[in-house]
């Protein structure tokens, strides 16, 4: 322990000699500890547990208990969780149906029993806003009661207790222009679509979803009495000496689920964990080690830069009777210290930086944070794995400073390697059998995706949610382990690689022939720094292929409403009546250049019991027994010649008066037939001339339909229009979209295609920087390190000539040789991700993105380059030479 204590006391009082070097290896320890610290206290405010997640749903309540609408329920085999809230019973499970609102609750429980009812979603609510209606979210409950409170945060003003009057979201008061982003306006009002007027008398938010236009109300509303609610929850406070559990099987016997407090403390066994997120886990932890790899890495590789300029005090230690053994310790010390500053202040800027930005993140996250916690396990966690990364970054110079001889150490030489290292058959082996096991990763990954897919496309829709959580842990797990296999290889074959391609040297120019000459010489630090920059392109390359997948999947599974730049009015959705003036009124209002009406055929005096209409369908020849039929949609010929060949096709059948269907099993005999949806025997059916067009392009209702033109639809039944397209000549104006709003009542009925907007281009960009500077990091770190270990060399070279520039070019060589190993590298190890996030994400084919992955690999190194010569000095004094 004395020993330590004398190698502690040694490296405080060289950190004080060489603050830069000191700040900079405890900057790199240090940032991940900053990230780790703060990501686990933010993640733990915004998924809380124990007391506070209690106190977000439950407030300071004693229980939560919801009343369905069946008058009893079977008796309960597991304890009472949050997730039996809206339970539903099988059928014949159940006692008979009734209103929740209809239970006396107060009647059920002791007295002196507080009760208030939860802020729950009451379904959607319309209101004007600026002239049109725009739909909001409704929340109904007594949010002035105490019992509520921390179960949302009231911003500004009071919750409502009258009937008469509303809480806003801050959202939707900015909506409304009732709010200066902090401060409601004074004598603020509410107006729903029915006209009728309320007082806003708070702004509220949803600890969920804080970013929603949401109106809150009171149970007494007037805006409850729409719809009855399926299960209606309350809070509640008992007496004292009243036990919450003792009033669960009486509760689930009446149909009413009661859940204590207790148990939303500390979930029941059956609810704790999620298998579903074990993927998910795994992959988090593979990226924190290859994450700590990296700072290993960096980090050691700066650190080397210390070791290397205090050779000489080394040596005197070693003069004065220090053992290896000494030596080593002295260092490792240096680099516990370091690691100390960097992970004790990282830890203290991230927990400031988590507490300080609490508002950005709650934004970001789109969830409030109720109350932080001390996440205690993670952060011990962080700042354990930040001092092992610090001692293993000192693990090698201490090491190379060990072997080092005492007359070498005075005279200040570093250690060489001499000759060409050995590429050994074990790092081939790994990265080999790595490629093996990622590929059969990714196939089984592909094929167990696609079965699951499948299961769900044919599963019954009440077991969709399971079939879809489906999640092929052995699969996953061979692709991660496959991945760390080759990364490992690399590394550990990295030095021979380096040597290997100095060999090649011969060719290049003087500065490139140094550089690489000069990496082989120095494989203690060109080796880990390039491993450094392969981990980080590696990273990039994997986030680079999961998002262009993801995107490609989204764009696949995309369906468009109408043709590109078209504005698409719906009326079988939208609440705005169909009528010639209106649409007259629209062409006005909108750079309109041509418009399309897209019409539903229906037979002739016809109703079904309600007075709608009674569509006609294209039915199997066959009848019943084969597939179904489709819908006839009326459409202009001109409209549908806009799409392509299909289009030409399809266009040229219609004015011919011809019924178009996408499907071979509809037509025989060149002919259709047609029936009507209420005549399931089709007993009353017609036949037109048909033409079978195959492959309509996925757009709104030309997807699933067949078509007839305007005109022969109007000889076989009547037209009622389901949809106007309005061509457009450009993009209107936020205007005259203003202008649309208002006179259709609703901001949302209109909408103009663009198609799918992929994220990829913004989130490629910024892929890109963070490649960019994860290389220019260990760029910089190796380049300053050979310009502090080759200043010998450097000086001599100017002594026979060499101009001043030549030590920018050198170093200029230095940065490209590393930089371009890396990043090559990291493409190749990155790139086995790629498969894996096509089949992950459902993406219709294997998407590479070619422009970052050109980008990293090219302009990266050759970036890294230009920056080390604009930033490296041409001239420098001479120094000593001694041998």
């Amino acid at each position: 322990m004395r020993r330590w204590s004398v190698a502690l006391r040694l490296a405080r009082r060289s950190a004080r000699r060489s603050r830069g070097r000191t700040l900079l290896i405890a900057a790199l320890i240090g940032l991940p500890v900053l990230v780790g610290s703060w990501f686990a206290v933010v993640d733990k405010g915004l998924n809380p547990t124990g007391e506070a997640f209690a106190n977000a749903e439950l407030g300071s309540a004693d229980a939560l208990v919801s009343v369905s609408s069946y008058s009893k329920f079977p008796p309960m085999t597991e304890e009472p969780s949050l997730s039996m809230v809206g339970q539903t019973v099988p059928d014949g499970r159940g006692g008979a149906e009734r209103s929740p609102s209809s239970v006396d609750v107060h009647s059920l429980f002791p007295a002196g029993t507080q009760i208030a009812r939860t802020l729950a979603i009451a379904g959607g609510l319309e209101i004007k806003a600026e002239g049109t209606n725009a739909s909001v979210t409704l929340m109904v409950g007594d949010g002035a009661s105490p019992l509520t409170q921390g179960t949302f945060r009231l911003d500004a003003g009071r919750m409502p207790t009258a009937a008469q009057e509303v809480a806003v979201s801050p959202a939707l008061a900015e909506h409304l222009g009732v709010s200066d982003g902090h401060k409601l306006t004074p004598g603020a009002r509410l107006t729903t679509a029915t006209g009728t007027t309320y007082s806003i008398v708070g702004l509220a938010r949803t600890l969920d979803a804080p970013q929603w236009r949401t109106v809150f109300a009171p149970p007494a509303s007037p805006l409850t009495t729409a719809d009855q609610p399926e299960s209606i929850a309350y809070l509640v406070s008992l007496p004292g000496g009243v036990d919450a559990k003792t009033l669960v099987d009486p509760l689930n016997a009446r149909g009413i689920t009661l859940v204590p407090r207790a148990n939303v403390v500390d979930p029941p066994p059956s609810v704790k964990g999620d298998s579903a997120l074990a993927g998910t886990s795994a992959a988090t932890a593979l990226g924190a080690g290859f994450g700590v790899l990296e700072i290993v890495l960096l980090a050691g590789t700066a650190f080397a830069v210390g070791a290397r300029r205090q050779t000489r005090d080394l040596g005197l230690l070693t003069s004065m009777g220090a053992t290896a053994a000494d030596i080593r310790r002295v260092v490792l010390a240096q680099g516990l210290f370091a690691a100390a500053v960097g992970v004790f202040g990282g830890l203290a800027l991230g927990v400031a930086v988590a507490l300080a930005g609490r508002s950005w993140w709650e934004s970001a996250a789109a969830r409030l944070i109720n109350q932080w916690q001390v996440p205690w396990l993670p952060l011990l966690g962080v700042v354990l794995i930040g001092l092992l990364a610090g001692l293993a970054a000192a693990l090698a110079p201490a090491l190379s400073a060990g072997r080092q001889t005492p007359l070498a150490a005075l005279a200040g030489r570093f250690a060489t390697v001499v000759g060409t290292a050995r590429l050994r058959r074990s790092a081939l082996v790994l990265v080999a059998g790595g490629v093996v096991v990622s590929v059969l990763g990714n196939v089984r990954l592909a094929s167990a995706l696609a079965a699951a897919r499948s299961a769900r496309d044919q599963a019954d829709p009440q077991q969709l949610s399971r079939v879809a959580s489906v999640t092929p842990f052995l699969p996953i797990a061979l692709v991660f382990l496959g991945i760390t296999l080759v990364i490992a290889g690399l590394i550990w074959a990295l030095p021979a690689l380096i040597g290997k391609a100095a060999a090649l040297a011969y060719r290049l120019p003087l500065s490139s022939r140094m550089a690489l000459r000069d990496a082989a010489r120095h494989r203690h630090r060109t080796g880990p720094a390039t491993a450094a920059i392969m981990l980080a392109v590696a990273g990039t390359v994997a986030l680079t292929f999961a998002v262009v997948n993801q995107s490609a999947a989204a764009a696949k599974n995309y369906v468009p409403a109408g043709h590109d730049g078209d504005a698409v009015l719906p009326f079988d959705t939208a609440d705005v009546e169909y009528s010639p003036q209106l649409v007259n009124k629209l062409e006005h209002l909108l750079p309109v250049e041509r418009t399309f009406e897209l019409q539903g055929v229906s037979a002739r005096n016809v109703k079904t019991e309600d007075g709608s209409p009674v569509g006609l369908s294209v039915v199997p020849p066959a009848g019943p027994s084969t597939s179904a039929g489709l819908a006839l949609l009326a459409v202009d010929p001109a409209y549908v010649e806009r799409f392509g060949a299909y289009g030409n096709r399809a266009a040229a059948a219609l004015r011919a008066g011809k019924v178009v269907v996408p499907q071979a099993d509809l037509s025989k005999d060149g002919r259709v037939r047609i029936g009507r949806d209420d005549d399931y025997d089709y007993r009353k059916t017609f036949f037109r001339p048909a033409a079978v067009v195959m492959s309509p392009p996925n757009v709104g209702r030309l997807a699933r339909a067949t078509l007839v033109s305007t005109e022969t639809a109007a000889s076989i039944g009547a037209l009622e229009v389901d949809e106007v397209h309005f061509q457009l000549r450009r993009e209107p104006t936020a205007a005259e979209l203003g202008a649309v709003a208002k006179l259709l009542g609703h901001e949302d009925t209109l909408t103009v295609e663009h198609g799918y907007q992929s994220p990829v281009r913004k989130a490629s960009a910024g892929l890109l920087v963070l490649g960019t500077v994860a290389a220019l990091l260990g760029v910089s770190i190796s380049v300053s390190l050979s310009l502090a270990e080759g200043r010998a060399d450097l000086a001599t070279l100017a002594a026979v000539g060499a101009s001043p520039r030549s030590r920018k070019r050198l170093a200029g060589s230095q940065a490209w040789v590393l930089g371009q190993v890396g990043c090559v590298l990291g493409l190749g190890a990155g790139a086995l991700y790629g498969y894996t996030a096509h089949a992950a994400f459902g993406s219709p084919k294997l998407v590479v993105p070619w422009s970052v992955l050109a980008g990293i690999g090219l302009v990266v190194p050759l970036f890294a380059s230009a920056i080390a010569w604009a930033l490296t000095r041409s001239r420098m004094p001479m120094v000593r030479r001694a041998e």
